[in-house]
């Protein structure tokens, strides 16, 4: 067992094909069904996170029942400290790792440290290509599962881990996601956001789902989920050169080979946004892009405008309930609610449109705006 740390010069550009032999030939054979003890990785990219939350997202790691046998940190040239906790983990997981003769003969996970520049992350393109380099190093021990998470989600209970991974005792589910929950700080319309996306009812979909669910049948969060790892690379691995929305293009490709997806309720992190105005338009300009470019999805799943009026209407029961009889405070929330979804809508259809822009307008508008730079 030794430390690895790799350096990516540019990640989406690499190719998902051809792990080594051993480990492609092994990948369709696995399976969870009845093995609750199943090795599982743990992927997450990292970029000034933050000392005291990464230092947090590292303790609710440390404290969960079910220990990945590797974790596998990206990180994109992190400045604000956070990168020497995360080398302090991978130096104290080699000096543990040194005194047994396996990954899984300790408690604790192993730890690969990669990097790449931040000009060249692509949210699809780098996890793929950081698990390809992981897989590369350890082509005797794969994981059957290969759980993503985003540095701002902090695990919220001991068993996260372990209740997401039960998802796999279905041999159809493919992924499954598990629950967000508000920050304490959140707002209120992010608060209903979580609530509205993440309720506190698991379920299973299938591609015959989406007559109930439309476009939603395939939604799905990177921030917490997880992918068997065989239907994954049957996949090509996750999908490079997308503004976002790796995980709903993996989702939707996932359902329509046939297999399941899982939300998993019991198994929850911490994870919201204090965004503003700006922001909250340039995330929905890089959706609607996503979406413009993706033409299938929607063909195959139908449009989202439908769920936009359900949100809304999901919005004022929740302020309804909020505000009790203070009309004023009513008042205050429902302008919120208001100039909240104007400006997404808005920053949505501009994404849709964005062929007609150019592209130094399309890179003003986005939130990633490293997509808009030509790559060689």
């Amino acid at each position: 067992m030794s430390q690895v740390t790799l350096t990516g010069e540019n990640p989406r550009q690499t190719p998902q094909a051809s792990l080594n032999a051993s480990v492609d030939s092994g990948l369709h054979s696995l399976a969870l069904t009845g093995d609750e003890t199943a090795p599982f990785w743990l992927v997450v990219p990292t970029y000034n996170p933050g000392l005291q939350d990464w230092s947090q997202w590292l303790q609710a790691l440390q404290g969960q029942h079910r220990q990945p046998a590797r974790v596998v940190v990206v990180d994109s040239g992190s400045t604000d400290g956070s990168l020497a906790l995360t080398e302090q983990a991978v130096q104290a997981a080699y000096l543990t790792k040194t005194a047994h003769t396996s990954e899984t003969s300790s408690q604790g996970p192993a730890f690969t440290l990669l990097h790449v520049k931040a000009a060249k992350f692509d949210h699809g393109g780098t996890r793929q290509w950081a698990l390809n380099q992981a897989l590369q190093a350890h082509p005797h021990s794969p994981p059957k599962v290969v759980v993503l998470m985003t540095q701002d989600a902090v695990l919220a209970q001991p068993q996260a881990l372990g209740n997401l991974l039960a998802a796999f005792q279905n041999p159809q589910v493919a992924a499954a996601f598990g629950r967000q929950l508000p920050k304490p700080q959140a707002a209120w319309l992010e608060a209903h956001a979580r609530q509205f996306n993440y309720p506190d009812q698991s379920r299973t979909v299938t591609l015959q789902d989406k007559a109930r669910w439309g476009l939603k049948v395939c939604f799905f969060s990177n921030a917490f989920g997880a992918y068997r790892l065989s239907a994954l690379q049957a996949q090509g691995g996750l999908p490079a050169g997308l503004p976002l929305g790796e995980d709903t293009f993996t989702a939707g490709k996932l359902l329509l080979s046939g297999q399941s997806l899982q939300y998993q309720a019991d198994a929850a992190v911490y994870h919201s946004h204090q965004y503003n105005g700006r922001q909250d338009f340039q995330r929905m300009f890089d959706t609607g892009v996503f979406h413009a470019q993706n033409p299938w999805l929607l063909q195959s799943f139908g449009r989202v405008e439908g769920e936009g009026w359900r949100l809304m209407r999901h919005q004022w029961a929740h302020l309804q309930m909020l505000a009790n009889d203070k009309t004023h405070g009513r008042l205050v929330g429902l302008m919120q609610m208001v100039t909240s979804n104007a400006i997404k809508l808005c920053g949505y259809k501009m994404g849709q449109w964005h062929r007609l822009w150019p592209n130094a307008l399309n890179r003003r508008l986005s939130m990633y705006k490293s997509f808009w730079q030509p790559h060689a």
